[in-house]
């Protein structure tokens, strides 16, 4: 008997970390879309279309009432990365939105905040990293 009631505690402590980690993926998604919104310029339709949900999905993940799948959570993950690369790569925040909305050649004459717009995350991306890295300069 003492065996099962040992596995009901670890059962309950197992509930309650799985609560945790929802109620926090939750949470990480609301900030990041919150933040993608301010620091990017984007309205909820263009997030939603980044993120590759529909408005109403998006809205439900603002709102904390669903938990972000495992593409979305990576997709999310894509937009903090972006903003921290852009951090880093040019001096101030402004020269950042500047190269968003601007041509690249890189990315063959799109601008980038389009191809975020279109979902293509990875593209924005790895051109940031090439430039935080060094190898397009």
């Amino acid at each position: 008997m003492l065996m099962l009631e040992d596995q009901v505690f670890k059962d309950g402590r197992m509930l309650m970390a799985v609560a945790t980690v929802d109620r926090l993926e939750r949470e990480t998604a609301r900030k990041t879309i919150e933040a993608a919104r301010e620091s990017f310029g984007l309205n909820y339709g263009d997030l939603a279309s980044a993120l590759e949900v529909t408005r109403r999905m998006l809205l439900r993940y603002r709102k904390e009432k669903n938990t972000p799948s495992p593409k979305v959570r990576d997709r999310l993950e894509a937009l903090r990365q972006i903003s921290h690369l852009l951090d880093e790569v040019f001096t101030n925040r402004e020269d950042g939105l500047i190269w968003l909305y601007t041509p690249v050649p890189l990315l063959q004459g799109r601008r980038p905040i389009d191809l975020m717009r279109k979902g293509e995350l990875d593209e924005v991306l790895s051109v940031l990293a090439g430039h935080y890295s060094g190898a397009f300069v």
